[in-house]
């Protein structure tokens, strides 16, 4: 048993009151030290004795003595000194073993002299041999003291038992090496539980850092610890593999525009062999390149251009051809998700006429450099046709209407029919309506010509709108403000009128004309919706009439705007602005994300935390509904699946998981899917009264949103399970030997080589017992302030001084 004492103070002054006693025992010494140079002075200036000098002196020395044992008293008493003795039992010291497990372990190399892929061993069996014949030497760190603890370490720490750590229950196949995480844990470790820790044995090959920022972490760490590192080095220098060792990619990339992928191979002794690197897309290949590899360690970027056929999330992977005794193929493949967006967004705009309309919108759509506008005046209507000179040349180019409403119409992403005289083109008006039920975006602005004068009384093409267009819809002068309702409240092209507090129009300039419209009698078959309406002016229904009106046919969306002086919420004077920008800009460019199918647009929300995940960890999927007004849609059944997409898994199996949501009040809903193995995965889900989609909608070249969200009601996002990380990216083990040995020189700590047959040392070094922050067994606190005694000393000590001091002739 042991036991120490320290000082301690019982009460802690602020800051004025330590300058004001530094003061007070400042000025007490300066006025003892005056006391003192007048008495040596006197007794130097009188003619006394020897005898007399030497009982001066005497004196002054008590006054001193006496001095001093008063302030401390004094000091005692202020800041409540006390004396604390702690015991201290056992001589014990612990040892933790960090032992790695993690998937580079797993991996077969050879000493040096060996021929790459031949005689060679794998670092955990070899770990395991060095274990089993370092029984004894655990046992003498025991008879010495020590305490024993092993932990494996990977991705996490995984303590082990003592018949767990005998056998050495551990397999090599971690996802990480942490050995920093395991040594911070050791440093933050709560040190009133069993010994202390007297030093560490790190056992790995030493891939535990793959940058200099790392290594410089980990150092710091290990300085920190201030206990000996005992480092055991288990890989050996000659090792044959191939490995994907890092990736140069975006998290995003354009449709239809070059995206270059690289990717860095490492080779290790298998100079001048060729090696195929395949790039594959959600397990369908996509380009293939050969290459002569280098030499030894050499890294080779490989570079892929591709151009994106469609938008949507892939998953992207480079795959090397396994080449003969490789020490492990697991890193031959590299896999990454990739979300491809519109670059160029293909409009086409025709106009019945120019007017100031049609040119705030042409003008906003070509200031947009995403957009590529392709914009059409008709100035010849059916009576310019009719008496037309067939044999007469004309000055205007013809219309290509063949061209554009049959051949080239599927390649736009956006129509927009501004006051679009129809009545020579109603034969194509099918074909219009053929491609927005296959997923086009239309948008039909009235006035006096194609509204006004019925042209669009096509049965093919009025079931698509959502208002009633069988019928010529007069155009009507006067000034009006719409109202917004409560689905354009909501609505994304609406919305930022109920945010900006503009619900009514307020301080918004009126419009000028409109036609007068009803609801299509067959709205809720196309989810029509009406975003703003005639304040005053009713439909047939008795309902508000319908200005500015929104559905999806099919896989489409219409827009419908029965008004052609929008432009005047850009250009009229005293015009607000709105967070910066004009109303027009804000409602032309919600409209256009909505139709276009902005993520910020969809009805059915699949939303996944990350797109990789460890293995073992749980996915978490979660969706949102909303209704066609774009209110949260409570009540909703949705199904999901989810698809490996390796081709040849998804043909032994057609689901890794599948199942039912139903949405809570605020239209959401979550589940956790949990088993799922290592690969590329899709999740798909779509409402339950909508048909499944297909399990392969590549299938569908024509179907650009096959792999979204192509109704509103369905979607689709991919993710990675152990998505091929860095832990075998890097496989050679003399730079992590390197680390092992300079950790351990750096703390004192013993270097061990497992390859050259090395054993655990019988005689580890350890941090001295000293040194070491241990647990008291049991603690006294004695006060030297609280008592008569102290009080007693002060007063004694004042008191003899005083007496002193009349003696030797001092006041």
């Amino acid at each position: 048993m042991q036991r120490d004492w320290s000082l301690t103070i019982g009460h802690e002054p602020g800051l004025l009151a330590w300058l004001l006693l530094i003061a007070c025992v400042g000025l007490a010494l300066v006025e003892l030290a005056t006391v003192v140079r007048r008495g040596l002075a006197r007794g130097a200036s009188k003619a006394s004795t020897t005898s007399d000098t030497k009982r001066t002196r005497a004196a002054l020395a008590s006054v001193v003595a006496l001095r001093l044992l008063a302030v401390i008293a004094l000091l005692a008493v202020v800041l409540e000194l006390g004396v604390r003795v702690e015991t201290f039992s056992g001589t014990s010291r612990r040892v933790v073993v960090l032992i790695d497990h993690s998937a580079s372990m797993a991996l077969a190399d050879s000493p040096a002299d060996a021929k790459p892929g031949e005689t060679t061993t794998a670092r955990f069996d070899r770990v395991r041999a060095l274990w089993s014949a370092g029984a004894d030497a655990r046992e003498r760190w025991r008879e010495d003291g020590v305490d024993v603890e092993v932990r494996g370490f990977a991705s996490d720490v995984t303590p082990l038992t003592r018949a767990g750590a005998d056998t050495l229950e551990l397999e090599p196949n971690g996802g990480a090496s942490e050995l920093t995480r395991a040594l911070v844990e050791l440093a933050e470790a709560d040190a009133g539980e069993g010994a202390p820790l007297a030093g560490v044995v790190v056992i790995s090959d030493g891939l535990v850092s793959h940058d200099r920022a790392g290594a410089q972490h980990l150092g710091a760490v290990v300085d920190a610890l201030e206990v000996p590192v005992t480092s055991v080095a288990a890989g050996g220098p000659t090792i044959r593999d191939v490995s994907i060792a890092a990736l140069h990619v975006g998290e995003f990339a354009f449709v239809e525009n070059l995206t270059e992928f690289s990717a860095e191979l490492v080779a290790h002794r298998c100079e001048g062999e060729r090696a195929e690197i395949s790039l594959l897309r959600d397990g369908e290949l996509v380009t293939t390149q050969r290459v002569r590899l280098g030499a030894d360690g050499e890294r080779r970027e490989l570079r892929f251009e591709v151009a994106p056929d469609r938008t949507g999330q892939f998953v992207y992977e480079f795959r090397v051809t396994p080449l003969a005794r490789e020490a492990s193929v697991n890193n031959n493949n590299r896999a990454f998700v990739i979300k491809v967006l519109r670059d160029k967004v293909r409009v086409l705009h025709v106009a019945g006429r120019p007017d100031w309309d049609v040119r705030a919108l042409r003008t906003l759509l070509k200031r947009d450099p995403n957009v590529e506008l392709l914009s059409y005046y008709i100035l010849r209507d059916m009576e310019d046709t009719m008496r037309d000179d067939g044999t007469a040349p004309l000055s205007l180019i013809a219309f290509p209407t063949e061209q554009l409403f049959r051949e080239e119409l599927g390649s736009f992403d956006l129509l927009i029919m501004h006051n679009f005289d129809a009545a020579t083109h109603g034969d194509y008006l099918g074909n219009v309506a053929e491609y927005v039920r296959e997923g086009g975006s239309l948008v039909v602005i009235g006035g006096d010509l194609g509204l006004g004068s019925g042209d669009f009384a096509v049965p093919a093409f009025t079931k698509l709108m959502p208002i009633d267009m069988r019928s010529p819809l007069e155009l009507v002068r006067e000034p009006f403000s719409p109202k917004l309702t409560e689905s354009g409240r909501r609505h994304p092209i609406t919305a930022w009128l109920a945010e900006a507090g503009r619900g009514d129009w307020n301080g918004l300039p009126p419009l000028d004309s409109f036609n007068p419209a009803s609801y299509a009698r067959e709205g809720d078959q196309v989810d029509a919706t009406a975003l703003l309406v005639h304040p005053d002016r009713h439909a047939a229904d008795t309902r508000l009439m319908p200005l500015l009106a929104v559905a999806e046919p099919g896989k489409g969306r219409v827009v419908t705007l029965t008004t052609g002086s929008t432009w005047r919420l850009g250009f009229a004077p005293d015009l607000p602005l709105i967070d910066g920008a004009r109303p027009y800009d804000l409602l032309w460019l919600g409209a256009v994300r909505w139709l276009l199918r902005d993520a910020s647009a969809e009805r059915l929300v699949l939303e996944i935390a990350q797109s990789e995940h460890a293995v073992g960890d749980p996915v978490g999927l979660s969706v949102r509904t909303l209704s066609a007004s774009y209110a949260p849609e409570p009540e909703v059944e949705v199904d999901y699946q989810i698809r490996p997409l390796d081709p040849i898994r998804a043909e032994q199996a057609a689901a890794a998981a599948a199942g039912r949501l139903t949405t809570d009040g605020l239209g959401r809903a979550h589940t956790r899917i949990e088993g799922l193995s290592a690969g590329a995965y899709e999740a798909v889900a779509w409402r339950a009264d909508e048909a499944a989609p297909a399990d392969d909608p590549a299938d569908d070249p024509a179907d650009d949103s096959a792999h979204a969200s192509e109704l509103g009601q369905a979607a689709r996002r991919v993710f990675l399970i152990g998505g091929g990380g860095r832990e075998l990216a890097l496989v050679n083990a003399d730079p992590g030997t390197s680390l092992l040995r300079d950790l351990a020189e750096r703390s004192g700590g013993d270097f061990i080589e497992a390859i050259n047959g090395d054993e655990l040392p019988t005689d580890l070094r350890l941090a001295d017992l000293d040194t070491l922050e241990r647990t008291a067994t049991g603690r006294e606190d004695v006060p030297l302030w609280d008592s008569w005694i102290a009080l007693l000393v002060a007063i004694a000590a004042f008191g003899g001084e005083w007496v002193l001091r009349r003696r030797i002739g001092e006041r």
